[in-house]
């Protein structure tokens, strides 16, 4: 059985807040073209939560996206700061709540990867790459190295 994991956080300015309840088995990393295109990054982490397992408090700016295969999705986020929230089906009774908008995002380790056919091949030598500590002409470092 796969472990209950508390969830809390919210947008950037602080107007949009989330808490809930995700099972370790449901954090997934999404690779599929549009969160590529809508996050800007080469994929996007997700905790997939029951609408009754998470609550979501002030005003969510939504985004109807329709995908290739006429599925729709509401894209959610905060009209004020722009953080991205959440997807969900148009019901509302599924969300996928982004996973860097969360208290615990360091804790919420992907159990699968989804729509591995759109990864990005670099993805899986990202670590081997060079790593400094903060900016760009800070100390070099190890990442993922464990205490």
């Amino acid at each position: 059985m796969a472990d209950a994991i508390k969830i809390n956080g919210g947008c950037y300015c602080g107007d949009i807040t989330i808490t809930g309840e995700v099972s370790s088995d449901k954090i997934m990393a999404c690779h599929c073209t549009d969160c590529q295109k809508f996050s800007g990054a080469p994929y996007r982490a997700v905790a997939v939560i029951a609408a009754d397992a998470v609550k979501i408090s002030g005003t969510v700016t939504e985004f109807l996206k329709i995908a290739e295969s006429g599925n729709k999705r509401l894209q959610g986020f905060c009209g004020k700061c722009g953080s991205h929230l959440y997807a969900a089906d148009p019901a509302k009774t599924l969300f996928m709540i982004r996973t860097g908008c969360l208290d615990q995002h360091h804790e919420l380790v992907p159990a699968k990867h989804i729509f591995g056919k759109s990864a990005v091949e670099w993805v899986g030598e990202i670590a081997d790459s060079s790593w400094v500590a903060e900016g760009p002409a800070s100390a070099t470092m190890t990442p993922f190295k464990k205490a």
